[in-house]
């Protein structure tokens, strides 16, 4: 696209980097306030603009863009216009797919975590499963929350790898109860990670069916699994206790007494103990 003389003007008055990938301290801010408001009067034609001068991280071509963008964000949230923050949102979310680098898609998903709302989820979603932009995508998408669960549970089947785990990860930090049987289901997955991620989300959403599973899970052998296990466990009753679920709380204090028999579970048993006596 072509980028208006008067755009790039106002970029220019941008601070100039320092050479060690820092902006100088001698900042302008009135300078740089009254820049970034004439950008916003130019609305998405501008916010396009911007996304089309970055460059290379850390090059000189991609120091001033980056942080007007960055200060478009800001200013977009900091006025409470709904219109003006969805109109920019609009525009990052709609760069998502373009055939940008990995690197710039990666910085429109950093800003769409502080700008974007439900409207941006189906394109940061469809980035869930490219092993470069899962997690950026993912972070945005918890940060965001609402309409968030629904693409995690639309990427989980096809995600591997590194791309998976931050998926298990999302439903989890989302409380995202629809998943929980496919995440009970990944309690017994090969890869200890995602296991652990799985147990996580289940405790997290307080789900009363999960317990079994989560007890279960908690049979490990010793070491790191059985302690993160038993925290798992832990959590969930705690939050089922909070719910007035005592029966299922029960039953997982029943199980930590029972079964953590060494000196150095004692604490484990003391508290499941002084738990069920609480009744």
């Amino acid at each position: 696209m072509a980028i208006s003389e008067q755009l790039r003007t106002l970029v220019e008055q941008m601070p100039n980097a320092d050479g060690r990938g820092m902006f100088c301290t001698d900042i302008d801010k009135d300078k740089i306030e009254k820049a970034i408001a004439e950008i916003h009067k130019g609305g998405k034609e501008n916010t396009l603009g911007l996304i089309e001068m970055l460059d290379q991280p850390g090059s000189d071509k991609d120091v001033k863009p980056h942080y007007a963008l960055q200060c478009l964000a800001n200013y977009v949230l900091q006025s409470r216009d709904e219109q003006a923050r969805g109109d920019f949102a609009e525009v990052l979310a709609g760069q998502l797919g373009s055939d940008r680098s990995k690197y710039i898609r990666g910085y429109l998903c950093q800003e769409l975590q502080w700008a974007g709302r439900r409207e941006a989820c189906p394109a940061l979603g469809k980035l869930l499963c490219d092993e470069d932009l899962s997690a950026p995508a993912s972070m945005a998408l918890v940060a965001i929350g609402d309409g968030a669960g629904e693409q995690f549970r639309a990427a989980l089947a096809a995600a591997k790898g590194s791309c998976k785990l931050n998926v298990v990860q999302g439903l989890g930090a989302v409380s995202d109860k629809q998943s929980a049987p496919a995440l009970s289901a990944l309690l017994t997955d090969e890869d200890r990670e995602i296991r652990l991620a799985a147990g996580w989300g289940l405790a997290r959403m307080g789900e009363a069916s999960a317990v079994d599973a989560l007890i279960k899970a908690a049979g490990v052998p010793d070491g790191w699994e059985r302690i993160q296990a038993t925290k798992h466990c832990l959590v969930l009753a705690e939050k089922l206790t909070a719910a007035g679920n005592r029966a299922e709380a029960g039953k997982i204090y029943t199980y930590l007494r029972d079964s953590r028999k060494d000196t150095h579970e004692k604490y484990v048993r003391d508290l499941a103990e002084k738990a069920l006596a609480a009744g």
